[in-house]
């Protein structure tokens, strides 16, 4: 088997060969689709032309970089804007119809529908397109996009157990395994270099994607609702159109009796004059009556009104021959002087109606004379009605039971939804079927449930992005704060290493006392104008010490002598020093030669009289040489010179003693 060998990414990261196989399964996948849905056997051919895109555009991602992929993704996810576009934009501000109007001048006959994909697919699409374009980065919310896809993936799964709506809203179970291919090809590149930051993710996409879901769930609470709140709407235009033609059909009645009881008032015998006279406003008002005709007593038409040419061929005819189905209503109204009507028949002008025979009564006589036989014809009746129906709105149509009386068919293409309402002529059950069409049903359907959607979308994207960038801010806040305390560990480190090097600089490191170098300067700073006196000490057979009891014992001494040399000069307002080796020298500044001699024997007395001893278990001793300076300019060397020379002459007169210079 050929092996993969993918580009890195601008992070150098290496792609997993996992994410390719994906990307080419869902090219396959969208192939597949695409040819379906060309030869109408399954899906959306623009859904399965912008999931091949996608998958061409992921695939290029990987094996040729992300600039490559741009020449794929841009249009594509234009494509998709506009497609989102027509789901949110008001009626008012772009009408349905328009969209149309541009969908029938591309391909004669189809309507939006046929050319935007179904919402959720629309979505999810686009949020894998816009992973893509940012490159997959958790910083600029690639990690919120698939799982935004996600869920509406999930929620593709979850409509298909509703019962359909008005429009489709989830892509076919093809669309939704090539999304998924595409979301798991992404997602399996990504996911390794995100662990990383899991902490950062988790506390950013969690409460995000928990807004995500609640906006899903609030959009489907709100397409609910705006649908049944459509349908009832539509249902009592209905249900009014209904109620309006039952009033009608309620009033041609009373029309009807007013014209039989109008007989009554007269002594003679209806003429063709009179006749004509009292029919033609009613026929006028009421144009769905073919004909309002005086039929005698022996059920023969004698006279009709208006006087065209399918009434005046009726003329003459006995109904009881030439109507059976009417012989019932008509020997009610002429033998038993009731109202009659028959049920719904074929008339002898042609179509289906109902005849209404009303027996008419001349003045001071109890037996019907005749009866006025009024034609409903129901062709016309509901052509009335229906002519206040707009056929581009919906498709209507009158039945009774399983025989449809009349249709007015619409203009557009129907929607899936059809509503019924009864009608009562004269006691005859008639339906009142209404069939919007999916345009007008488009264009009622209110925007707000998908602008939610997108709104509470985006804001949880942007609440992603701000809890990512806080908790980034709050990282780098505490690597600020880790780092200015190493810092100031660090100046305080330098601090005491500068401070460790000061004193070092002037103080002698194993006794602690200050060193040549500090005696010096407090020399160099003494006052020309007061006297000093230096002593020069220097223990008496100090290299017996190292030699029998150790250098750690010696040092030990020497730490002893600077101990006691300091409590002694210390108390006389002096600097006791160490020099070097065995040697000590002592600063005492304003002291003349007596003081100096004084303060030399009492440092020489503590030191005798300190316990420390030789390895033979005698005193340990020191001799001290004494010079003093007189006011005025001081020479350094001079002066030391001359406790040196004194104390040589302590040493030669047998140590252990205080000596003052010549």
């Amino acid at each position: 088997m050929t092996s993969f060998h993918p580009p890195r990414l601008t992070s150098e990261r290496p792609v997993s060969a996992w994410a390719i196989l994906a990307s080419l399964a869902s090219l396959l996948g969208g192939l597949i689709a695409l040819v379906l849905a060309a030869t109408g056997l399954y899906g959306s051919l623009p859904a399965a032309v912008l999931l091949v895109i996608a998958a061409l555009g992921q695939l290029a991602w990987y094996r040729l970089g992300p600039a490559a992929s741009q020449v794929l993704l841009w249009p594509a996810l234009g494509l998709l804007v506009l497609c989102l576009a027509s789901y949110l934009l008001p009626e008012h501000w772009l009408p349905h119809a328009r969209w149309d109007h541009l969908a029938n001048r591309i391909v004669a006959g189809s309507l939006l529908v046929d050319w935007r994909p179904p919402l959720l697919l629309t979505l999810c699409l686009t949020a894998l397109l816009i992973s893509l374009m940012v490159r997959t980065r958790a910083s600029l919310g690639a990690p919120m996009l698939l799982g935004v896809a996600g869920l509406l993936l999930l929620a593709q799964a979850i409509e298909a157990l509703h019962a359909p709506g008005l429009l489709a809203l989830r892509g076919t179970w093809l669309e939704q395994a090539i999304l998924l291919t595409l979301l798991l090809g992404q997602g399996v590149d990504v996911t390794s270099a995100w662990r990383q930051q899991s902490f950062r993710l988790s506390r950013a996409l969690f409460p995000s994607l928990g807004l995500a879901l609640v906006s899903l769930l609030f959009w489907h609470q709100q397409k609910t609702l705006s649908e049944r709140e459509l349908v009832d709407r539509i249902g009592q235009q209905h249900v009014q159109m209904a109620e309006s033609l039952s009033r009608e059909i309620k009033d041609h009645l009373a029309a009807m009796r007013r014209f039989a009881n109008v007989w009554r008032l007269t002594a003679g015998t209806p003429g063709s004059t009179d006749w004509a006279t009292q029919a033609a406003p009613y026929q006028r008002d009421f144009r769905y009556f073919l004909n309002v005709a005086f039929i005698d007593s022996a059920s023969r038409i004698q006279l009709v009104h208006p006087p065209v040419a399918d009434n005046l061929q009726v003329l003459g005819s006995r109904l009881f021959d030439a109507q059976p189905a009417g012989r019932e209503a008509v020997a009610r109204a002429l033998g038993e002087g009731r109202e009659g009507r028959t049920d719904i028949i074929e008339l002898l002008q042609g179509g289906p109606g109902v005849i209404h025979y009303l027996p008419i009564f001349l003045a001071n006589d109890p037996r019907p004379y005749g009866a006025v036989a009024m034609v409903v014809s129901l062709p016309v009746l509901a052509d009335t009605l229906f002519a206040t129906v707009d056929p581009g709105a919906q498709q209507i149509s009158l039945s009774h039971g399983s025989e449809r009386l009349a249709l007015q068919p619409a203009e557009a293409r129907l929607g899936p939804w059809q509503l019924e309402a009864e009608l009562d002529l004269s006691g005859i059950p008639l339906a009142l079927l209404a069939e919007p069409t999916l345009t007008r049903l488009l264009s009622d359907l209110p925007r707000q449930p998908v602008v939610s959607l997108t709104v509470g979308l985006l804001l949880a994207q942007l609440l992603y992005l701000v809890l990512f960038s806080q908790q980034q801010m709050v990282n780098q806040h505490r690597a600020v704060r880790r780092s200015n305390r190493e810092l100031r560990r660090e100046i305080r480190k330098r601090t005491r290493l500068q401070q460790e090097v000061e004193w070092l600089a002037g103080h002698d490191e194993l006794t602690g006392l200050p060193n040549r170098r500090a005696f010096l300067q407090a020399l160099r700073d003494h006052d020309p104008h007061q006297p000093l006196s230096v002593l020069l000490c220097d223990i008496d057979y100090f290299k017996k010490i190292n030699d029998r009891l150790g250098h750690q014992e010696g040092d030990r001494h020497l730490r002893e002598i600077g101990r006691l040399g300091s409590e002694v000069i210390a108390s006389a307002g002096g600097l006791f020093a160490r020099l070097g080796g065995e040697e000590f020298v002592t600063y005492l500044p304003g002291r003349d030669e007596q003081a100096a001699i004084r303060i030399a024997e009492t440092l020489r007395e503590a030191i005798a009289a300190s316990g420390l001893a030789h390895a033979d278990g005698t005193p340990l001793t020191i001799s001290i040489g004494v010079a003093t300076g007189a006011s005025g300019p001081l020479v350094v060397d001079d002066l030391l010179n001359a406790a040196d020379e004194a104390l040589y002459g302590a040493k030669a007169a047998g140590r252990n003693r205080v000596r003052l210079t010549g």
